[in-house]
């Protein structure tokens, strides 16, 4: 669906994106200086978003995935355990081996986000006209189904042996064979 409209924009999905993914310095900002007032630093949060996405990291792992060395992984650990986010355990086979998991005030701080971040966006659908509402739900609803679909095309590619990892390049095995391999 592309429309083009005088005033320079190009399409209606151009339109889509923008509005969607405007987030003003000011309003990001505030919501920083909110998170610090929380008492998480971005690197803490990152720490939470690791750990929950890939369960218990050793430390040199959780430093990996960070992008940090293990002595400032320690630390930020450190400071975590300190309030109750992370524990750390050795590991039963190789004592020297540190594990880290969070800890159940970890494991509510992107639940405690997204229902402060609900709260907000109730606040702002409570604005909008019931027109405007079910004009909204119907646009959210076929993304969602776009997605959908996206995402069973990803899978079927994974799975389909004559292409690629998600990529729809041909698998090599699938590849005809070169002429000077296919000719003695």
């Amino acid at each position: 669906m592309t429309l083009n409209v005088s005033d320079g924009r190009t399409t209606v999905p151009d339109d889509l994106l923008d509005e969607l993914t405007s987030w003003p310095p000011g309003e990001r900002v505030g919501l920083f200086r909110k998170w610090h007032q929380g008492a998480f630093s971005l690197i803490q949060l990152n720490v939470v978003a690791v750990l929950e996405a890939q369960g218990p990291l050793s430390m040199s792992r959780l430093a990996e995935a960070l992008d940090v060395s293990v002595a400032s992984a320690t630390g930020i650990v450190d400071r975590m355990e300190h309030r109750g986010l992370v524990a750390r355990r050795h590991e039963e086979d190789d004592r020297r081996v540190v594990v880290v998991s969070l800890a159940e005030a970890g494991t509510h701080v992107f639940r405690d986000m997204a229902a402060h971040r609900r709260e907000h966006l109730g606040r702002l659908l409570a604005e909008l006209t019931e027109d405007e509402l079910a004009g909204f739900v119907k646009g959210i609803r076929a993304v969602r189904a776009a997605r959908q679909r996206f995402v069973n095309e990803l899978a079927t590619d994974e799975t389909d042996p004559s292409c690629g990892p998600a990529t729809g390049e041909p698998h090599p095995s699938a590849r005809p064979a070169k002429a000077a391999e296919a000719h003695p």
